[in-house]
C-alpha cells in the first residue's frame, strides 16, 4: 500500500504507513478516545448522581447522554468533509473546544432539562472529534490496521478506568456542579491530542487533483446555475447540482447495494442500541442492588479495564487471519447476548462484575473490528463514505438505547427487562450478519424473475439507448450486484 492508493493507481510518493509518524498519529487517537469515548463510558457514574440530584426519572435523564451520542454519529459525514477541506487537525481542535465547553457549562445548570442544551455542545464536540479520529487511522495503517484500531479504541478503556476515580473524587470534594467545571477544563486537552493529526499524504494529493479538475467544471456549474435562474436550463441541471452536494458530503448511497455492507449497518445498529444501554445499565443496576458509590465506580472501572486488554487482543487475533473477522464478531455477539439473558437470575455485585467483563470483552469487540469489517465489504477507496453512512445509521440505533433502558426501569422498578432487551438485541446483531447468503440468494432469485418477465424482455431491445432525463454516465455506472 505504501506505493499505491486505493483503486490501484500508482503514485510516486511514499506513505508513513505502518511505520514512522503513523505511530505518533495513533498516540493522538488513543488520547482522544481516552477522553471522548472514555468520558461517555464513565458517564454512568455521573448518570446515577444526576438521577438522584435532579429527581427527573431514569428515562428522561438518559436523554442527556443519548443526545450527545446521537450527534457523535450524525456529524460523521460532515466532520469527514470538513477534515478534507480544512484538515483533521483543525476540525478535531474545534471539536475539543466544544466538548470541554459543554461539560463546563453543565456546572451552571439548576434544572435537568437545561442539560439537553449544554450536552448539545458536548455532542457537537463528540461529532467533530470521533469520526475524524476513527477515519485518519485507516489512512496510516494497512497490514496492522486491526491492531492499530484495537490500540486506539482501548484508549476508551483507559478513560473508563481513570475517569470514574476522578468523577467520584470531584463530586465528593466539590459537588456535582463543581465537578462539571473541572471535568470540562480537563477534557479541553483533546485539543492537545489534535495537534499531531497531520493530514494524510494521500488526501493532500487527492485534494490537489480535485482542485485542478474543478477548474474545468466550475464554469459549467456557473452556466448551469444561470440557466436555472433564467428558466432555460435542461431537466438534468438540478440532478447534477444534487449529485455535486452528495459528492461533497461523500455520501455514496450506492454502497448500500453491497449486501454485506448493508447487513453490517443493520447489525451495528442493533449492537449499538444494546452496547450504549449497557453503559448506564451496569452501574445503575449496582446502585439499585444497594451498593455504595465505591462499588458503582468499580463496576465502571472493571468494564473499562477489561476493554484495554480485550480490544488489543481481539485486534491482534483478527490480524492473524485464523478466523474471518465476520465470524469473530458473530460469536462475540452470541456470547454477550447469552449472558445478558441470564443476568436477571443473579442479584449480586459478583455477577455484575462478570457481566461487565463479558460485555467489555465481546460486545466491545465491534468497535475494534468495525473499520476492518467495513473495509472488507467496500474496500479502502470507499471507506470514508462508508464510515459516514455507518455513522448516520448508528445514530438511529443509539438514540433510543439509554432512554429505553431507563423507561423500562421506571415502568417495572428493576433492571431485569433492560437486561433481557439488551440480550435479544445482541443476538439479533449476530443473526443478521449470518443471513447474508440467504439474502443474496433471495435477491438474485428476485432479479432473475424480473429479467425473465415479458416487460423486461421487450425493454431489452432498447438497452443502451438513454431515456429522457437519464445521464449516460448513470447508465454506465449502474450496479445491480448485491454481492459483497
Amino acid at each position: 500500500m505504501s506505493d499505491t492508493i486505493p483503486g490501484g493507481q500508482s503514485k510516486p510518493w511514499k506513505y508513513d504507513v505502518d511505520k514512522g509518524f503513523a505511530w505518533i498519529v495513533l498516540i493522538g487517537c488513543f488520547v482522544m478516545y481516552m477522553f471522548v469515548i472514555g468520558s461517555f463510558k464513565a458517564f454512568g457514574l455521573l448518570y446515577t448522581e444526576m438521577v438522584e440530584y435532579y429527581s427527573a426519572g431514569s428515562g428522561n435523564t438518559a436523554w442527556i447522554s443519548a443526545i450527545s451520542l446521537t450527534l457523535l454519529y450524525c456529524l460523521g459525514p460532515i466532520a469527514n468533509l470538513l477534515c478534507k477541506l480544512y484538515s483533521f487537525r483543525r476540525v478535531t481542535m474545534v471539536g475539543g473546544i466544544l466538548f470541554g465547553l459543554g461539560y463546563f457549562l453543565s456546572g451552571f445548570v439548576t434544572k435537568m432539562e437545561y442539560m439537553y442544551f449544554t450536552f448539545f455542545s458536548t455532542g457537537l464536540g463528540y461529532g467533530l472529534s470521533f469520526a475524524p479520529c476513527s477515519t485518519i487511522i485507516s489512512y496510516y495503517f494497512d497490514k496492522r490496521r486491526a491492531l492499530a484500531n484495537g490500540i486506539m479504541v482501548s484508549g476508551s478503556g483507559v478513560g473508563a478506568i481513570a475517569l470514574p476515580f476522578l468523577y467520584k473524587y470531584l463530586i465528593e470534594q466539590y459537588g456535582l456542579n463543581g465537578a462539571f467545571w473541572i471535568i470540562g477544563a480537563t477534557f479541553s486537552n483533546v485539543c492537545v491530542a489534535a495537534c499531531v493529526f497531520r493530514q494524510p499524504r494521500y488526501l493532500v494529493e487527492e485534494q490537489k487533483e480535485k482542485l485542478r479538475a474543478n477548474k474545468h467544471t466550475e464554469d459549467e456549474y456557473d452556466v448551469c446555475a444561470s440557466q436555472l435562474v433564467d428558466g432555460k436550463g435542461d431537466k438534468n441541471a438540478v440532478r447534477n447540482i444534487y449529485k455535486g452536494l452528495c459528492s461533497a458530503l461523500d455520501l455514496r448511497f450506492n454502497l448500500l447495494k453491497k449486501t454485506l455492507f448493508t447487513l453490517y449497518l443493520i447489525s451495528f445498529m442493533c449492537c449499538g442500541f444494546a452496547f450504549v444501554g449497557s453503559i448506564i445499565l451496569i452501574p445503575s443496576s449496582v446502585k439499585t442492588l444497594g451498593y455504595d458509590k465505591t462499588y458503582v465506580a468499580l463496576s465502571v472501572i472493571i468494564f473499562g479495564g477489561v476493554e484495554v486488554v480485550a480490544r488489543i487482543l481481539i485486534g491482534w487475533f483478527a490480524d492473524l487471519h485464523i478466523i474471518k473477522c465476520k465470524y469473530i464478531y458473530v460469536v462475540n455477539m452470541f456470547i454477550v447476548g447469552a449472558f445478558s439473558l441470564i443476568a436477571p437470575l443473579f442479584e449480586s455485585f459478583s455477577f455484575i462484575a462478570v457481566y461487565a467483563t463479558v460485555a467489555a470483552s465481546f460486545a466491545g469487540s465491534y468497535l475494534s473490528l468495525r473499520s476492518v469489517l467495513i473495509i472488507e465489504a467496500v474496500d479502502l477507496e470507499n471507506f470514508s463514505s462508508a464510515f459516514g453512512l455507518l455513522s448516520l445509521t448508528q445514530a438511529i440505533g443509539v438514540l433510543p438505547g439509554q432512554p429505553a433502558m431507563g423507561w423500562l426501569y421506571d415502568l417495572y422498578g428493576n433492571w431485569n427487562p433492560s437486561f433481557i432487551l439488551t440480550g435479544f438485541m445482541y443476538i439479533l446483531a449476530g443473526i443478521i450478519v449470518l443471513l447474508e447468503p440467504f439474502v443474496v440468494r433471495c435477491w438474485t432469485k428476485s432479479d432473475n424473475e424480473d429479467l425473465c418477465s415479458p416487460d423486461n424482455q421487450n425493454q431489452s431491445h432498447d438497452q443502451g439507448k438513454p431515456t429522457d432525463g437519464t445521464c449516460k454516465d448513470e447508465l454506465q455506472s449502474s450496479d445491480t450486484s448485491f454481492s459483497s
